[in-house]
């Protein structure tokens, strides 16, 4: 038994690191040629920020690599006849299932944890190498915290509750703004900015001006007060792309103090769901992929074992691009919008299984 459990899961893992290493490079070159004939970016910066994409784009290519090393896996099993060899020993179909898909559950819990801990920090490596080295705005520095969002630009900080691209307006605004050798001269604080054709003014707030180190700071109330902010909402719509490289609690905490000032949460919360979901769709492609790789020998060879894949995995990610599209406009709950494909193919999976003979 333990014989057998290590050559099935060696093979499965070969199968796996081969497929992903195939699939990823697809991936990368593709990418790659669109961005090198922009020629926006040297060729230098190009291939160093696809570089720091390249453990999000493993995680993305997982569900399908592993629906390929198990459809190879057992496929290949079949051909050379190991599976017949194997039932007629008394190992079921369930069993060697149980293996395979024990070590993907293994590989599933990995990738979640790696969607917390790992993905956030590079994104935010590669979004200040996007901003300071390619754009070259070393001035411009953006930050998504739990309980505020910074970002930098020129000689003035700014910390902003939430920012509502619809409607052009930032909710809960403190601007911090420093002279000479980062002498704090001038804070503003308003409960929103609103951008208008003239630019950005203030509504409802505090202006405290620092004359000297020797004098009191004055504060005066207004109603409205215009201000100059070099970033227009398009360029403030970076926050939402900072939400990528947010933790989990992190966009959890975000989710509640969007909700708290009004604001549309479902895009948010249904990111916040496929980022556990999606880490776990292997597990459901694995499954799926057992009963049409142990039909027997079959025709096509590894061509047909491919097509097959590639099928199924099409039509998967198109269920599961509608449910998120659903969730996003409201129509399904964002927990369902999900998980609501993963169950329904998980329940087919587990239909198709269960009609196998072979299957005890």
């Amino acid at each position: 038994m333990r014989t057998l459990d290590r050559y099935l899961i060696s093979t499965f893992l070969k199968n796996l690191a081969l497929a992903i290493v195939i699939l990823v490079a697809l991936f990368i070159f593709q990418a790659l040629m669109g961005e090198l004939l922009d020629k926006e970016f040297t060729s230098s910066q190009v291939l160093y920020h696809r570089f720091l994409t390249i453990p999000e784009i493993i995680i993305q290519m997982l569900p399908p690599s592993v629906m390929i090393a198990t459809v190879f896996t057992l496929s290949g099993m079949s051909r050379t006849n190991e599976l017949i060899a194997t039932f007629s020993l008394g190992i079921s179909l369930g069993r060697l299932m149980s293996v395979l898909l024990s070590v993907v559950f293994i590989i599933c819990c990995a990738t979640l944890v790696a969607q917390d801990r790992l993905l956030p920090p590079l994104f935010k490596n590669r979004m200040t190498y996007y901003w300071r080295e390619m754009k070259k705005k070393n001035d411009f520095f953006l930050d998504s915290k739990r309980d505020k969002i910074w970002f930098r630009s020129g000689n003035r900080i700014y910390n902003l509750r939430t920012f509502d691209p619809k409607g052009q307006v930032i909710l809960g605004l403190t601007a911090y703004t420093f002279g000479d050798n980062f002498q704090l001269a001038q804070v503003l604080e308003a409960d929103r900015a609103v951008f208008t054709s003239e630019g950005w003014r203030l509504e409802s707030g505090t202006n405290t001006t620092f004359v000297g180190k020797d004098s009191a700071p004055r504060t005066e109330k207004f109603v409205t007060f215009p201000i100059k902010i070099e970033e227009s909402p398009k360029d403030l719509q970076e926050i939402e792309r900072e939400i990528d490289g947010l933790r989990l609690k992190e966009l959890y905490a975000y989710i509640k103090r969007t909700e708290s000032a009004g604001l549309g949460t479902k895009k948010f919360e249904v990111k916040l769901h496929s980022k556990v979901s999606v880490s776990f769709i292997p597990l459901v492609m694995a499954a799926l992929a057992v009963p049409f790789s142990t039909r027997g020998r079959r025709d096509g060879g590894v061509a047909k074992d491919l097509g097959l894949c590639l099928g199924i995995t099409f039509f998967y990610w198109l269920f599961y691009s509608i449910g998120l599209s659903l969730g996003t406009n409201g129509a399904l709950p964002p927990v369902l919008a999900a998980w609501l494909p993963s169950i329904i193919f998980g329940v087919l999976a587990v239909t198709l299984i269960a009609r196998r003979k072979s299957f005890s």
